[in-house]
């Protein structure tokens, strides 16, 4: 394991377009979080203050940061993409199974490289996180309550890393692959909104179709990646006093399930490509 760590450390140490990327990742992770903090917008005449609307709060501000900066995960797609796609304009692919590494070993040494980019963005995010929230959190007694948001965090960039790395494997140039991405994304809508005709003309009518209660939709792998941390619920209450608007929720764990699925699905996937291709 550790020779394939090498392998990889080399590549992406090396190579100037994946350093910078990595680099520049984790410096807008922090400066999102800075940015967030100290901001206090003016939205139609009122100034908004992240820090008075209960952002940063104790137990929300797991879900909070996790969700928002889940966003920033694109950075690493280019990483991880370039990554591969480099292996075949390169000949690097061809040149290291000459040397003698075998395909699993270099599909493994991928999948690692994802888990390790998943793992150290989520050091970060727990970090800032909890960072924030006890310098600005009014509620210190349920710290870690929700912490199963940083989980969830991890798996979400491991299945969306796993998509791209498939997508790599399969199309094999750059920017094949983030069209490919886009073609999904696209496709999943179109999905989504034949569901919502199709509940319709059967008679729920659109005002009573519950966005979560779509079956085939909220299922699809993009859209599972996204459910995983679902956008931050609102508390009325905390709009009327001045207080915390955001509610406490917790992980959708069906959607944990389906994510470790698609995961094994998308990583058996890019193995069978490798090994059914010439190189």
């Amino acid at each position: 394991m550790m020779k394939l760590l090498k392998i990889e450390w080399n590549k992406i140490v090396y190579y100037k377009a994946t350093r910078t990327f990595t680099i520049i990742y984790f410096i807008i992770l922090i400066a999102a979080a800075l940015i967030l903090a100290n901001i206090k917008p003016n939205i139609g005449g009122i100034k908004v203050n992240f820090v008075k609307m209960g952002v940063f709060d104790f137990p929300v501000i797991w879900q909070n940061l996790s969700y928002g900066i889940a966003i920033l995960k694109i950075f690493i797609a280019v990483i991880i993409i370039t990554n591969v796609t480099a292996e075949y304009s390169n000949g690097t692919l061809k040149q290291n199974l000459i040397d003698g590494l075998s395909k699993r070993e270099f599909l493994v040494s991928k999948v690692m490289t994802n888990l390790i980019f998943a793992l150290l963005s989520t050091v970060f995010v727990f970090g800032i996180a909890l960072t924030l929230g006890l310098i600005f959190s009014e509620n210190r007694e349920n710290i870690f309550q929700g912490i199963e948001f940083i989980g969830a965090y991890f798996l979400k960039l491991s299945l969306f890393f796993s998509i791209c790395l498939f997508l790599s494997f399969l199309l094999k140039r750059t920017a094949f692959a983030f069209l490919g991405l886009i073609v999904l994304w696209m496709a999943e809508g179109m999905i989504s909104l034949a569901e919502v005709l199709l509940k319709a003309l059967l008679g729920e009518g659109f005002k009573n179709i519950d966005p979560q209660g779509f079956y085939i939709s909220n299922n699809l792998p993009l859209s599972t990646s996204s459910k995983l941390i679902d956008f931050p619920g609102i508390n009325p209450n905390g709009l009327i006093s001045g207080g915390s608007v955001f509610s406490y929720s917790t992980v959708d764990f069906s959607f944990v399930i389906v994510s470790v699925v698609y995961i094994l699905i998308f990583t058996l996937f890019s193995y069978w490509l490798l090994r059914s291709r010439d190189l």
